[in-house]
């Protein structure tokens, strides 16, 4: 198969970081069930209705409903949480008002890193594109977490911090074509040079071809292991999973 991009038209490969080349999903799940299990630790065994996997599980459900289910005005993260949270903890005694979503939360969010995961195939991926290319991340995540995921999962030689570009102090996030060009211009490139590479449609791909570059979506639901489609005069090149990139480089 002949890939798709070559050095000789792109010289900068964006990545996205959270849920492309870290498993952040995997992170939650863990992290959730671990609060939960603290949460009901001293309980009775009467009390406790349903294991922490089930809880987490009904919260999942309950946040794929919402976002699935049009909505005449919108529910900010924040507020869609803890939605999700009080139908989830219904069945335990537990008075789930905005404090404790809050606290309940900033335990998760601090227990996540100790799961923190690469995909299958980052490593080797990288390390060959590096060769050809230059990369760089693009994040909405927070800055200081991004730099410790970085160095724990031992990917700084790919990335130093000043190819780590992110959303600080409420500045422009993806999708804003912002975002992507203060990148562009600090890698020394132009939009027909670079390539973007992430998981979401709307905040990676769309985003990345409004300020005029081709993407790559990671997206393990897709029919075929590889297809194209366009956006505009966009290319963009649709995998099912970060090794994939090896193909399409």
């Amino acid at each position: 198969m002949s890939p798709f991009f070559s050095p000789a038209r792109k010289k900068v490969i964006f990545f996205d970081m959270n849920n492309t080349i870290l498993d952040r999903r995997q992170c939650f799940d863990s992290a959730f069930q671990e609060v939960m299990q603290d949460f009901t630790a001293r309980w009775d065994a009467d009390d406790i209705k349903m294991s922490a996997q089930e809880s987490l599980l009904s919260y999942k459900s309950e946040w794929s409903r919402h976002r699935k289910t049009p909505i005449r005005s919108p529910i900010s993260p924040d507020e869609l949480r803890h939605i999700c949270l009080v139908r989830a903890l219904q069945p335990y005694p537990i008075s789930v008002n905005t404090a404790f979503t809050r606290a309940f939360f900033n335990q998760v969010e601090e227990r996540e890193d100790h799961f923190v995961a690469l995909f299958p195939g980052v490593e080797d991926t990288l390390e060959a594109l590096s060769r050809q290319y230059k990369l760089a991340i693009i994040s909405n995540g927070n800055r200081k977490r991004l730099q410790r995921n970085l160095e724990k999962m031992k990917l700084s030689p790919w990335f130093d911090q000043e190819r780590l570009f992110t959303s600080e102090n409420d500045g422009p996030r993806k999708p804003h074509p912002a975002i992507f060009e203060g990148a562009i211009k600090a890698m020394s490139t132009v939009p027909s040079q670079s390539v973007m590479v992430g998981n979401s449609w709307r905040n990676d791909v769309v985003g990345a071809a409004s300020t005029g570059m081709d993407a790559v979506w990671i997206h393990p639901g897709n029919i075929k292991k590889i297809s194209e489609r366009r956006i505009g005069k966009q290319k963009v090149i649709i995998v099912r999973s970060f090794k994939q990139l090896i193909y399409t480089f």
